[in-house]
């Protein structure tokens, strides 16, 4: 019987079929032709989803700004002391950035880490996961083209582990294309087992077998960090993939493949679960004591590793094989092995209830109890949705009419399982010409991609003539560069001959005015010192005007800044313009831009004051007008003034006047 997570009916959606062993198990029953495979999925408590939704990022992002800052602002110090004050600030603001965006690329990293590792816990934890994503998907503009891509591929691998069905594979080409060109092999494996995940949703079986054997291909199984849990998937996939197209010989080498990297990723329960569908294969193959022989076995093994309830399913798969055997003493112990778990088929699956109903219908047909077996197989018929379970149910029906002497209605069910059975050739036939269909398409389709191939082979021959053509073209003119290189330097050179002609030219009027300075060394003297004492004339007024220059700038470096930002020129062009207002986002910059320059406002002045009167300390500490302050919060001035004699009370704990207050708050350094 094939075991797989419970997905899509309509599809085989397998992913990390058990999570693990000691877990609550339910069961449902697939439609198929000629087989009727039980489904196991794993359900887990929801103590995760409130840890990990606890678990937000806030934290770790004030934590690791806090430290780093912090230290680097400390070296800055040390380092500038005696550089000029415009470049400090311009130093400081340039470090503030860098750290901002390195601290977080780190946050964006470690979020993704905790949504990788605790998608793994088990399905239920998928959600989790993806809520923690969804929840920076608005950074995304931020992120690295490596960060971006890792995203994506964590959010559809806990997509696929969640069973939301995929509808689009634009986006994983995209990752794929990356993981191809710069991922680990670890992550290209990953990746094109995703992509291939997507296709096997939109109903692609050629293409998702390709990207699987893709995935397979990327595998190291050498290496001391393979990825054998993901390797396993993809095998598991293959298999049931193999078993929708009947390929059963591929199905049995994907599922013993599967079960090999199972017990390698130490994965022991889906290990036995894949060994144990390789028994459904066996029983397709006609070799019905193998596929006995195979449940008994994984029945054991999951006894062996504490899981009885499965160990109990397990036996009582063989039920079906005992009753077509007719060896009903067997038959019997594994019907009451399967009764024992008290399992009546998964509720949300009306067919996988019938199946169950049907078993033990016929179960109680074949031990005389009648009445019980009337009545059950009656309620599995009701259930039924799949032909094959409808002609199943049909033809135990017919079975019991003939053995309580009623050959009209035994009659009536030997034809509707007749019919059933047709219908569910046709049925099985329509699948095949899909399947056709699909891979008819898959062929059209690679013959499409070859020749884009070629076409594309072609434009890189002609790329390559062109750059031959530019290379040429580069060596010719660097050729005609070169020489019109050499005649100017032959040029340079006779400049510099008489360049140096000059240079002794001029030697001899410095010599010749030496002498005359000599000889009329008293007059020259008289000049020579007018002139000095107008040069020091000309140095203290040059000097006047670079102090007085300076002395303008009274402000401090937190001042500087602030009345440099963005959120100051905005403020001072509403002031200009009286139609112009403050939006929210305004206010948040610029609460973020005094905080940032000042890490003291917060515990000083915002957890002691109303939201408002916290609005009033910014505008103050930015330098802003009381006039204005009262326009920017549509409040009076007399408003603002009794506002701020309040928070001087409050905060200062003496009575004063408003500019009082407004000293307090420009003095928060």
């Amino acid at each position: 019987m094939h075991f797989e997570n419970v997905g899509e009916d309509k599809d085989f959606r397998h992913d990390d079929t058990y999570a693990n062993v000691n877990t609550t198990l339910a069961w449902k029953v697939t439609k198929g032709t000629g087989s009727n495979p039980i489904r196991m999925v794993t359900y887990s408590s929801s103590s995760l989803l409130l840890s990990a939704t606890i678990c937000g990022p806030l934290t770790f992002f004030f934590s690791l700004y806090r430290d780093i800052i912090l230290s680097f602002l400390y070296f800055f110090v040390l380092l500038q002391k005696k550089r000029g004050m415009k470049e400090k600030v311009i130093f400081l603001l340039l470090i503030i950035m860098l750290l901002a965006s390195c601290a977080g690329n780190r946050k964006y990293d470690d979020l993704m880490k905790r949504a990788d590792s605790i998608m793994n816990v088990n399905d239920d934890s998928a959600k989790v996961a993806i809520r923690m994503l969804d929840g920076v998907k608005s950074q995304l503009p931020e992120f690295t083209k490596k960060q971006r891509m890792r995203y994506e591929l964590l959010r559809h691998k806990a997509m696929n582990k969640a069973c939301i069905t995929f509808t689009s594979d634009s986006v994983m080409k995209e990752v794929v294309d990356y993981y191809d060109h710069h991922g680990s092999v670890n992550e290209r494996m990953l990746a094109n087992y995703v992509l291939g995940c997507v296709y096997r949703d939109m109903h692609e079986a050629p293409m998702a077998l390709e990207y699987y054997n893709k995935a397979t291909e990327q595998a190291d199984t050498t290496a001391a960090d393979c990825d054998y849990g993901t390797l396993y998937r993809v095998y598991s996939q293959m298999g049931f993939l193999f078993s929708k197209q009947y390929l059963l010989y591929q199905e049995l080498n994907a599922f013993d493949k599967a079960e090999k990297y199972a017990y390698l990723a130490k994965d022991t329960f889906n290990a036995i679960v894949n060994y144990q569908n390789q028994g459904e294969v066996y029983d397709f193959l006609g070799k019905k004591d193998s596929a006995i022989a195979i449940n008994l076995q994984a029945a054991k093994l999951f006894k062996k590793h504490g899981n009885d309830y499965a160990a109990a399913i397990a036996f009582g798969c063989n039920y079906k094989y005992y009753i077509e055997k007719k060896d009903f003493i067997n038959a019997k112990k594994a019907f009451e092995a399967y009764n024992s778990t008290g399992y009546e088929g998964n509720s949300n699956y009306e067919d996988a209830k019938a199946y169950v109903l049907c078993l033990k219908g016929t179960y109680y047909m074949f031990t005389g109890q009648l009445d019980s077996a009337c009545y059950i197989l009656q309620q599995s018929l009701k259930f039924s949705k799949s032909f094959s379970n409808k002609a199943a149910t049909t033809k135990a029906l017919a079975h019991y009419y003939a053995k309580v002497n009623q050959p009209s209605l035994a009659m009536k069910y030997a034809l509707q399982s007749s019919e059933y059975n047709d219908s569910d050739l046709i049925e099985a036939r329509k699948t095949q010409l899909q399947q056709v269909q699909a891979m008819y398409d898959y062929g059209r389709n690679q013959e499409i991609a070859r020749m884009a191939e070629q076409k594309a082979k072609r434009s890189t021959q002609m790329n390559y003539m062109i750059v031959f053509a530019c290379v040429i073209l580069f060596l010719f003119l660097s050729y005609i560069y070169r020489k019109q290189l050499a005649l100017k330097k032959k040029r340079i050179a006779a400049s510099k001959l008489v360049y140096e002609d000059c240079l002794l030219k001029l030697k001899r009027l410095q010599e010749e005015k030496a002498q005359l300075v000599a000889e009329n060394d008293k007059k020259l003297t008289q000049i020579i010192t007018e002139k000095e004492n107008a040069i020091s004339k000309l140095e203290a007024e040059i000097h006047n005007i670079i102090q007085n220059k300076y002395s303008l700038s009274s402000m401090s470096d937190t001042d500087l800044i602030l009345k440099d930002s963005s959120i100051y020129k905005k403020i001072k062009c509403i002031e200009m313009h009286p139609k112009e207002e403050m939006y929210e986002e305004d206010w948040r910059k610029l609460a973020d831009t005094i905080e940032e320059v000042i890490p003291n406002f917060i515990p000083m002045l915002k957890n002691q004051v109303s939201y408002r009167d916290y609005r009033i300390c910014l505008l103050i500490r930015l330098g802003i007008s009381a006039s204005l302050m009262a326009r920017l919060l549509n409040l009076s001035d007399a408003a603002i003034s009794k506002s701020r004699k309040t928070m001087l009370k409050k905060i200062c704990d003496k009575e004063g006047k408003p500019k009082e207050f407004d000293e307090y708050v420009l003095h928060i350094q």
